[in-house]
């Protein structure tokens, strides 16, 4: 599946595209995100690494663009290097500006997207004693 290695921790939903993102890849990725976001007390991050991602489909997003809407999702960064899957990406990311509930920022490497989404994470709660 182009789309893999979903998981959630700490407030971050992770996901890596690789290949051709189909509509089929959006709609498992985006019941995804509904999911954890419902499921989370806090806002969550949603943190994606299409670095091996080399297209994604019409259909793919537009589901993407509707995942924009999803509640209580604070902030995506989305790891992308490749000149087509970043202009695909951000018309997703365009397409959904609308009604969506959160931002879109894009970045070149993975550590850099990371470096971003750990600024926006809840910091920890520390008891004084």
């Amino acid at each position: 599946m182009p789309v893999c290695d979903i998981s959630f921790e700490n407030s971050v939903f992770f996901s890596r595209e690789v290949g051709y993102v189909d509509a089929n890849d959006a709609k498992t990725w985006a019941e995804a995100l509904l999911r954890y976001a419902k499921a989370s007390d806090v806002p969550i991050i949603s943190l994606v690494d299409a670095r091996q991602a080399t297209s994604i489909s019409t259909e793919a997003r537009r589901i993407f663009a509707l995942a924009a809407e999803t509640p209580n999702v604070r902030i995506a960064a989305v790891a992308t290097n490749t000149l087509l899957v970043t202009q695909q990406s951000r018309m997703a990311a365009l397409m959904g500006t609308v009604r969506h509930t959160h931002e879109t920022h894009f970045f070149r490497s993975l550590e850099e997207a990371e470096q971003f989404v750990s600024s926006y994470q809840a910091p920890l709660a520390y008891s004084s004693r």
